[in-house]
């Protein structure tokens, strides 16, 4: 799917938002590994784009201004939320978005991770599903291992910013495509992707 590719409006489930985590410091990767380049694109694109499959409206978290990723939105429409905290983790990216959606409580949000390129969109529309069935928390799980992204309720999200996903509540997904696992860590990760 190319990362410009505009959002099918018959294809969005309604009240539903995307958000990208996307606010890390890469320690691991050597550089910012937003920028490093997949199949000609981003790959912060490869994950905005998989959101803006699923959801009509998407926030991206990022823990400062960056004039690329302003050029980014330009073509995939995104809200950047700017998180000054993120250098405490991935629970502190995760409370920016979820407040800067408090006031509004969407019917659900879907966490994606902006490191995971390949995460299947039929697999996310299977999640929303899931989460919309059950009316809990799901995360998909591939070889015993959890992933990305997680879907969940507006009625969970203060659960979630407080305590992460809820174990014992929470729907475990099982998923054949390891897309919902594989994230960009070091170059060599990526490498494997090409």
């Amino acid at each position: 799917m190319p990362c410009s590719m505009p959002v099918d409006a018959a294809a969005v489930p309604p009240d539903l938002v995307g958000v990208v985590l996307a606010a890390g410091r890469a320690e691991r990767f050597g550089s910012d590994k937003r920028w490093a380049e997949l199949r000609g694109e981003p790959l912060l694109a490869h994950a905005l784009a998989a959101a803006r499959a699923v959801c009509e409206r998407v926030l991206v978290v990022v823990e400062m201004p960056d004039p690329r990723l302003d050029r980014l939105l330009a073509r995939l429409p995104a809200e950047a939320v700017i998180c000054p905290r993120a250098g405490e983790g991935l629970a502190a990216s995760r409370r920016c978005a979820i407040d800067r959606l408090a006031d509004e409580r969407p019917d659900g949000v879907l966490f994606f991770l902006g490191d995971m390129p390949m995460v299947p969109i039929d697999q996310v529309r299977h999640l929303v599903e899931h989460m919309r069935s059950a009316g809990r928390p799901v995360r998909p799980v591939h070889d015993s291992q959890p992933g990305h992204p997680v879907a969940c309720p507006g009625g969970w999200l203060d659960h979630l910013a407080e305590r992460g996903f809820p174990a014992r509540e929470g729907r475990l997904i099982d998923c054949a495509h390891p897309g919902v696992v594989r994230d960009v860590d070091c170059p060599a990760d990526l490498a494997a992707l090409r």
